[in-house]
């Protein structure tokens, strides 16, 4: 692992850190909370998300901000496949999660981890399917309890995470000592994603594109910015599944 996070660090781009945006969700405030059940995004049950991603790695050797651009695939908020990518389409790692279980390609091996603790490396916090649904604009089933709050907004609970919804989206997350929060910016993104699909036409066109940036004990931990979203992409099992230690990676040579 850690001749991975040297690569990683290798790669980073050493810029000017974005601004701490400020967290509005109060976990403490004296609400009427009621039970809820509801579903956003209810089409996109399984899907392809592609755009960029900073990590702020923290681990004792190499700790340094990595910028790149990342391929998700997801059949159920349970199973993903993430391919990140450095500076020149360089491939940095691959990483396979099923349930708790995680699965990182890198050296030319599979080496095998929970998911919490490959999760805090990446992304210098603890990143569950369900935020993953929710800021790649995947399926999120909610069941739970919400409380209206200021200007109409609901803030909902589930699990001890705390979502922010406005209009029936999903503005702001808060876990623990971790706080999201997304930013809207309008855009239309040009060319062919790793698929070969021209991103302008038809529903894999993103005109409001979504820039998350995740926030821990103060201190930047990753930003997703989402760039295109295909809920028609296929994603066999075979895809998140346990690989054998020396299987080669399918998206290596891409």
């Amino acid at each position: 692992m850690k001749k991975l996070f040297l690569f990683l660090f290798l790669c980073s781009l050493f810029a000017a850190c974005s601004s701490v945006p400020q967290k509005t969700v109060n976990e403490n405030g004296n609400y009427s909370w009621k039970h809820e059940v509801f579903e956003l995004n209810q089409q996109n049950s399984a899907f392809s998300a592609e755009g960029a991603v900073t990590m702020w790695i923290d681990v004792e050797q190499f700790k340094g901000k990595f910028t790149g651009d990342y391929q998700i695939l997801s059949a159920s908020p349970e199973k993903w496949r993430m391919i990140i990518t450095g500076p020149f389409n360089i491939a940095v790692a691959t990483v396979i999660i099923n349930g708790d279980s995680s699965y990182i390609f890198h050296e030319g091996v599979w080496d095998t981890a929970p998911w919490g603790e490959i999760s805090k490396q990446l992304f210098n916090a603890s990143v569950d399917g369900d935020l993953f649904s929710v800021m790649l604009g995947g399926r999120f089933r909610f069941e739970g309890e919400c409380a209206e709050i200021e200007n109409g907004a609901e803030l909902c609970r589930k699990n001890g995470i705390y979502y922010k919804i406005i209009k029936g989206k999903v503005s702001e997350i808060a876990s623990g000592d971790l706080y999201i929060v997304s930013e809207k910016k309008t855009g239309i993104p040009s060319g062919k994603g790793r698929s070969g699909r021209n991103k302008n036409k038809g529903k894999n066109a993103v005109r409001k594109s979504s820039r998350w940036i995740g926030v821990n004990r103060g201190k930047p931990a990753f930003i997703f910015e989402n760039k295109f979203l295909d809920p028609a992409a296929e994603t066999p099992d075979s895809l998140f599944e346990a690989p054998k230690s020396d299987e080669p990676d399918i998206f290596d040579e891409l």
